[in-house]
């Protein structure tokens, strides 16, 4: 009877904890755990299943965000970056995996915007967008509504719903996309790397964290994603990746080819 009484009490801090957490990003108050620094701005908080891992949830926080409101009198008129970030949180962003029985934050990693020749320490969040890239609820005003970013799937066909997808439209034609996890193998939060063999544009790196149009992808029967997209400057790209569940990572070809 103690023991069941101890386990019960176990439970209930944990649902008590993962509560107030909720209730904290619902009214906008900061992170609670070490390692979220506490006047950074809390997005949003998903736990990962019992099943999976008991006491663990994604925080999505960023430092000290810039607001960007759209105009209210031309709601309909979305360029193609708006697609992807509506109104937005600009700001340092972060995810974040915490302990909630030990109120510990477990690791960090940092999304940032890819530079041909480095990365800039920013990122677009929305907090009010129309349905496309990210999973918008109802109700909708003027067809848009509050994002859900942390839209936990299975991207990488493991049989788990415990990745979620980034987007950042730089135009028309490219939309890149990022994929953020949670591990169970590791007991971390990561960011899926993709390694691509074959001709990439001189200075790239071969593992990227970003690639045009991958997520938006559905892969084959047998998990592989090979889809072509056309770029502005005239080439078509040929992508052909699947996952390596052994390195938690995605391996692939691209092909360039001239459109002339």
């Amino acid at each position: 009877m103690r023991e069941r009484r101890c386990r019960l009490s176990t439970v209930l801090r944990v649902i008590a904890g993962l509560a107030a957490m909720i209730s904290g990003t619902a009214f906008g108050q900061p992170g609670r755990f070490p390692g979220i620094p506490s006047d950074a701005k809390t997005i949003e908080v998903r736990a990962i299943p019992q099943a999976v891992h008991a006491n663990r949830a994604l925080v999505l926080w960023m430092v000290n965000p810039q607001t960007h409101p759209r105009s209210e009198d031309y709601p309909e008129a979305y360029t193609c970056p708006d697609e992807t970030r509506g109104w937005f949180y600009r700001g340092p962003t972060r995810v974040s995996l915490v302990d909630n029985a030990l109120n510990k934050t477990v690791n960090t990693v940092e999304i940032k915007i890819a530079l041909v020749n480095g990365w800039e320490d920013q990122f677009d969040i929305p907090y009010r967008i129309q349905p496309k890239y990210y999973r918008v609820d109802p109700p909708l005003r003027t067809g848009e509504g509050k994002p859900v970013i942390m839209d936990l799937k299975d991207y990488n066909g493991d049989g788990q719903s415990l990745e979620f997808a980034v987007f950042n439209a730089e135009g028309c034609s490219v939309v890149a996309t990022q994929l953020i996890g949670y591990s169970q193998r590791q007991d971390r939060v990561i960011q899926y790397p993709i390694d691509l063999k074959g001709e990439w544009y001189e200075g790239r790196d071969p593992t990227l964290l970003w690639l045009d149009s991958f997520l938006l992808e559905k892969p084959t029967h047998e998990a592989v994603r090979k889809y072509s997209r056309h770029y502005n400057s005239g080439t078509t790209a040929t992508f052909e990746i699947r996952y390596d569940a052994v390195s938690e990572r995605f391996r692939g070809t691209v092909e360039w080819e001239d459109d002339h």
